[in-house]
């Protein structure tokens, strides 16, 4: 088992998330793919791997969220995975994307906000900016594209990777599991976690170090699972950063390819 951080995330002012790269028993599998202008990087990262865009045999989406899932279609023989509950609200968004014909989409902005009990400003424009860069994708989505497989609860990938629901920032946020990982500077084998936006960053990882929340569809489901997640785990890769430890919290074990075993 091997896990990779082949890009760190990044929060303001340009979103775009980590992707982590899990190879276990054969298969090549992304957590995440960033954003649509993270392409290049990410293929270059992939090649300094030796593996080619027909060689990732799965991608799991945290969520679909533009900043998370802007390279999907870079992976043609993948399957995406992705949380059932997540995979409909975005269909469901979708629908209203399309039926909204006014030029500056101006129906989205209320109903985004009617869907969640906090999101900031930003998202809101970003949000209906960011999804017609990716409309290909998308609509891959609201056509039910037989390449998505729709996870309901945990679910293992191999007898390594575990996919594991982290509701609140989404209805059906997944996270990821890799067992039996830990960072080679740290001696014994542990487990890390790629958590996407249910930890965004390194400042949410310290119990006492809660930031103001800027997306949340369920802010208190939210806290529940972040809280949940910090005390079980302790080494992470959250959705916009890289690997961190959360006992040292800072500064990160790993730069951009940094690599656990």
């Amino acid at each position: 088992m091997d896990v990779t951080v082949l890009l760190p995330g990044g929060f303001f002012p340009r979103l775009f998330s980590s992707v982590t790269l899990l190879r276990s028993v054969g298969l090549n599998v992304l957590v995440d793919t960033s954003g649509p202008e993270q392409a290049g990087a990410l293929m270059a990262a992939l090649a300094g791997q030796g593996i080619g865009r027909k060689d990732v045999h799965a991608v799991v989406a945290t969520h679909l969220h533009y900043d998370h899932c802007g390279n999907h279609l870079l992976f043609p023989k993948a399957r995406y995975v992705v949380g059932a509950e997540d995979y409909a609200d975005t269909a469901t968004f979708m629908s209203s994307y399309h039926a909204d014909l006014s030029p500056g989409k101006i129906t989205l902005p209320a109903l985004l906000r009617a869907r969640h009990d906090v999101i900031k400003d930003y998202y809101l424009r970003s949000i209906v900016r960011e999804v017609s860069r990716n409309l290909e994708f998308y609509d891959l989505v609201q056509r039910g594209d037989p390449r998505f497989l729709l996870l309901e609860g945990r679910c293992w990938l191999t007898r390594e990777i575990e996919v594991v629901p982290t509701p609140g920032h989404t209805r059906g946020h997944l996270a990821v599991v890799a067992h039996g990982c830990a960072p080679r500077e740290r001696g014994a084998p542990g487990d890390v976690l790629i958590a996407g936006d249910a930890l965004a960053t390194r400042g949410v990882l310290a119990a006492e170090g809660y930031e103001n929340v800027h997306l949340a569809m369920d802010s208190r489901q939210y806290d529940l699972t972040r809280l949940a997640l910090l005390q079980r785990y302790r080494f992470i890769v959250p959705g916009h950063d890289t690997l961190v430890d959360r006992e040292i919290v800072a500064p990160a074990l790993g730069l951009a390819g940094a690599a656990v075993s």
